[in-house]
């Protein structure tokens, strides 16, 4: 009975016990979704804009996919399956963003952005 409380045997344990979860949260979360919002400088949603996201490489960025926004300024990529994003964003008449990094955890990891992509009017469309 000593060995199971033995300090060897409870850190396997717990190391096993994090990774385990660490997978179970992987597959859960792994379909690759991106979801975010694009507002003026005012704050206000930008309907129609233009939402591209690009993989990030070492030296360059390579488009992957485009999407408009709805009427209330938001966007979604489905199936995505890179870890290393880079988001922009513009509409004519409003402004355009400047590059937004998206780092993930793994690769198709889902995210809601947490701020909105705002757009400048002093940046070009």
């Amino acid at each position: 009975m000593g060995w199971i409380l033995n300090r060897v045997t409870v850190t396997f344990a717990l190391i096993a016990a994090v990774v385990i979860g660490w997978n179970l949260y992987v597959v859960r979360h792994d379909d690759g979704i991106l979801e975010g919002r694009v507002v003026d400088q005012a704050g206000a949603p930008v309907a129609g804009a233009h939402v591209v996201l690009n993989e990030q490489t070492l030296v360059s960025l390579a488009p992957i996919a485009e999407t408009k926004t709805d009427a209330q300024g938001r966007f979604t990529f489905e199936r995505h399956d890179r870890h290393a994003l880079v988001l922009t964003a513009g509409k004519d008449g409003v402004g355009a963003s400047g590059r937004i990094e998206v780092r993930l955890y793994f690769r198709n990891q889902n995210r809601v952005m947490s701020e909105p992509i705002a757009l400048g009017a002093d940046r070009p469309a």
